[in-house]
């Protein structure tokens, strides 16, 4: 397994992100170009559908706290053994939130062709997430 992401993103200490949001599908749908639809929970771990790119898939909540945020793919995805990990940080100026992907290339691109594509659409995201967080 390989390391397809790590991208920061800095918010106003003041901002009202909590990790939490980042399991509500309505607020995912906003920040990625996407769909998100909840899933009833198996286990006590949320679940929901998504459909991004052409893909569709099921991603399970298996860790949340107030500082980390694990999630990982159940099934087949677009990227093989694909875990996410966000983490979010209360620094001396600002809020730094972490997000990385983990995995491998399920498909005909290649891994480095796979970490752009990524790279591009959390820069996207992120950049939405910031306005909704009323970031400068």
């Amino acid at each position: 397994m390989m390391r397809l992401l790590d991208i920061y993103v800095s918010l106003p200490l003041d901002s009202p992100l909590t990790l939490a949001q980042l399991c509500d599908t309505h607020i995912l749908s906003k920040i990625f170009k996407g769909q998100f639809h909840p899933l009833p929970e198996i286990n006590q771990q949320a679940r929901r559908r998504v459909t991004m790119r052409g893909h569709s898939f099921i991603e399970v909540i298996t860790h949340i706290s107030s500082q980390r945020l694990c999630y990982e793919i159940e099934g087949q995805g677009p990227i093989r053994h694909h875990q996410g990990v966000i983490s979010l940080t209360e620094m001396n100026t600002h809020l730094r939130l972490r997000y990385q992907i983990f995995g491998l290339s399920n498909t005909l691109l290649p891994n480095w062709l796979l970490k752009l594509i990524l790279l591009y659409d959390f820069k996207t995201a992120l950049r939405r997430l910031r306005k909704l967080n009323h970031a400068s």
